[in-house]
């Protein structure tokens, strides 16, 4: 093998083919990932929605649930049929916390009373803190509340429409007081054009 060959037969091994398997790698890496992705995605995606409507059983006794959209896709919401007719509604709220966004799950009856509330997610809120607005004894606060809650650090009066905040974490309490808040408004607008006679839009 002459001098010129050999130095080409070394470049290919030193430079070319070290540079190829990258490229490769550079290819079938990120595309196994963007599979990999997607196939996760969708678990989760259906994980969510099978998690949603446990929820929502939970928050309201009904035979089924039907997803509306008020407005021009303004926003989603459930509203919850027994029998024949519609015995209340389910809102999916979240507000700014302390460390992120809570996201809250309210279930409000025909009268705009609330009948139930769920925390979906505080992860982000402090633990030992700010997480404890995940607690019943937080929570259940809500229950027969109308649009308009008031947050109290203490001493709060049912009849004043006021619940007590998680002590040391006022912010987190007043994320989901927020939330609630939202979805109370977000009855109301739907009355209000039921009232009107207009129709929501069924998502099928």
């Amino acid at each position: 093998m002459s001098n010129k060959d050999f130095l080409k037969t070394a470049m290919f091994k030193d430079i070319v083919k070290p540079v190829v398997v990258l490229l490769a790698i550079c290819i079938i890496i990120p595309l196994a990932l963007s599979v990999t992705n997607g196939i996760t995605a969708d678990r989760i995606t259906k994980l969510n929605e099978q998690n949603a409507k446990a929820t929502m059983n939970k928050l309201l006794k009904a035979d089924s649930f039907e997803e509306l959209t008020f407005g021009k896709n303004e926003f989603a919401y459930y509203i919850g049929i027994k029998g024949d007719k519609t015995v209340g509604y389910i809102f999916t709220t979240s507000s700014k916390g302390y460390g992120g966004e809570v996201s809250v799950m309210t279930a409000v009856n025909t009268e705009g009373k609330i009948l139930q509330v769920a925390i979906l997610d505080a992860t982000n809120e402090t633990p030992g803190l700010g997480q404890n607005v995940t607690k019943e004894s937080f929570y259940s606060q809500y229950k027969n509340k109308i649009s308009g809650i008031e947050v109290k650090k203490n001493g709060a009066k049912e009849e004043n429409n006021e619940i007590n905040a998680v002590t040391g974490a006022t912010i987190s309490s007043k994320a989901v007081t927020t939330a609630v808040n939202d979805a109370l408004n977000k009855f109301k607008q739907i009355t209000k054009k039921a009232e009107e006679g207009q129709v929501e839009s069924s998502e099928g």
